[in-house]
């Protein structure tokens, strides 16, 4: 076997004969001994001398003697693979060809000019039939994102010269800048471009035209997704006459306005809820109002009430409390009873205060309290067992607010 290299001129490497004619060992891995005839194959790879060679085609006369002496035939040839010298023999591409010509013929002009030449206006003959005819387009955009909402624009279309201006319909208080033009007229391309160092090549202008502006469809300004919905009668018309088409405006069905509910900050424990609710109403805060007169007539009442703990637990249950209520301000306070060898102090277990009822969401009021009550009371779950004379007394007197305490009617009949 021989292995050769056709020479290729100004190629930079040394071309010829790569291996002399001589029996080539085949690699231990093969199972050692020499190459034959049998081993070669178009599509198959083989190893020489630390080299690996791919086989892709074979002349006629190879394929015969194949197809005599071992019965089968190959397979079709391969393509050569490319390189750097066979690209150099392609043709350019056409976008590659329209730039060369775009730079020459630009340089062409200038050295016109240059030499006294007069400028040729391209767009003078579009400018004359075009002036002052306008398309006009409606369009939205919905914006993504957490604060996102339907805005809606104007798209005017100058046939005189190309260019795109688009200006955004501001509803009332709407909360934006009162700056409505969104794309200043300009060319709209289709591939926008941002060179990153002046003097750099950039790539050729692909602006959009009257045929790519359609009733339905979409198009693409600065990565936003702006819909066209419907066009003006000058429009209509242009587009009859211009491509023979109908534009047909679509029906906006346009989001339902919702109105957020202003909420006050949650309280944040400084003061009372009251007092705190009223620095968020005004800038100069005033003191919360308080009911003068119940405050006169029940200030000296108290409803005093005997209470366990419901936690369930072993070490809780000879507990006892003393749960009030003040009529003349709704606070509520719960003292600890002294019960011996219990391990837990008497005394004070919630200070005097209003507290609300997570049940209800609402602050404590005395007609929440009855024996056989279940309150929560600074997380801490408390059933009512008895109350004092005065409590019992009070509830009694007064029906119509404590229903729960109302007397039966067989010992109003003893007492009548």
């Amino acid at each position: 076997m021989m292995v050769s290299e056709p020479k290729i001129e100004n190629s930079g490497m040394t071309q010829g004969t790569f291996v002399k004619r001589h029996r080539i060992p085949r690699p231990s891995s093969l199972g050692g001994g020499v190459y034959g005839f049998e081993d070669l194959r178009v599509g198959k790879s083989i190893a020489i001398y630390s080299r690996l060679f791919r086989l892709i085609g074979a002349d006629a006369y190879t394929r015969d003697f194949y197809e005599a002496a071992m019965g089968e035939t190959m397979v079709e040839d391969q393509e050569l693979p490319m390189d750097t010298f066979r690209a150099a023999d392609l043709p350019d591409p056409e976008d590659l060809v329209s730039a060369r010509r775009a730079v020459l013929q630009e340089a062409k002009e200038y050295n016109e000019i240059a030499v006294g030449g007069c400028c040729r206006n391209e767009k003078l003959q579009q400018y004359l039939e075009n002036d002052r005819k306008v398309l006009r387009f409606h369009t939205f955009w919905d914006e993504s994102g957490k604060y996102g909402s339907r805005k809606y624009y104007t798209l005017h279309y100058y046939l005189a010269d190309d260019t795109v201006e688009m200006l955004e319909n501001l509803p009332r208080n709407s909360g934006c800048a009162p700056y409505p033009t969104f794309w200043r007229r300009s060319p709209l391309r289709k591939n926008p471009y941002i060179s990153a160092t002046p003097g750099m090549l950039e790539p050729a202008a692909l602006i959009y035209k009257p045929e790519d502006l359609i009733c339905g469809q979409t198009i693409d300004v600065m990565g936003r997704q702006i819909v066209l919905y419907d066009c003006d009668d000058f429009t209509r018309d242009f587009y009859r006459s211009f491509m023979g088409l109908e534009q047909v405006g679509t029906k906006i069905h346009h989001p339902p306005l919702t109105h957020a509910k202003l909420r006050f900050p949650p309280y944040n424990g400084f003061g009372s809820e009251e007092d705190s609710l009223s620095s968020c109403r005004g800038l100069m805060p005033k003191p919360p109002r308080r009911d003068v007169q119940k405050l006169l007539v029940d200030a000296d009442k108290v409803l005093r009430f005997e209470g366990v703990l419901a936690d369930d637990v072993e070490e809780n249950e000879n507990r006892k409390f003393v749960i009030a209520i003040c009529l003349g301000d709704d606070s509520v306070g719960v003292w600890e009873l002294k019960q011996r060898n219990s391990g837990h102090s008497e005394g004070k277990f919630a200070s005097k205060s209003r507290k609300k009822n997570p049940a209800t969401g609402t602050w404590f009021r005395p007609a929440d309290f009855f024996i056989g009550a279940s309150l929560l009371i600074n997380s801490s779950p408390f059933r009512l067992t008895g109350a004092d004379e005065k409590a019992l007394c009070y509830m009694e007197e007064h029906p119509d607010q404590f229903p729960v305490a109302d007397a039966p009617w067989p010992k109003v009949a003893a007492r009548l």
